[in-house]
């Protein structure tokens, strides 16, 4: 088998079992490792979203999408939460390209 192949099968594995896992979660209590890591999913989600589209499509674009999302972690970290940081980041980045500045 090609490297692709064995990657694609791979990947499907890695899928399904974290898919079977998920169905098993409901009748069980996580403690310690597994609780952490589940508790950051949401945000490790978002921050992969958000990665492959700070370069924007110029640099200046680019760079006010890597501000807002700045403010957006630094809000985060300091409201305790994700929401108040993405309401601010999406205000400072969708402010500057509505006036013009991205």
């Amino acid at each position: 088998m090609t490297t692709l192949t064995w990657t694609i099968l791979a990947m499907a594995a890695v899928t399904f079992g974290v898919r079977l896992w998920g169905l098993t979660l409901p009748g069980t209590r996580l403690r310690g490792i597994g609780r952490r890591f589940l508790d950051h999913v949401p945000v490790a989600v978002f921050a992969a979203l958000v990665a492959g589209g700070l370069p924007g499509s110029d640099a200046v674009d680019g760079a006010w999408r890597f501000a807002a999302a700045v403010v957006t972690a630094l809000v985060a970290v300091r409201a305790g939460g994700l929401g108040p940081g993405l309401l601010l980041g999406l205000v400072l980045y969708l402010g500057a390209r509505a006036l013009g500045w991205a």
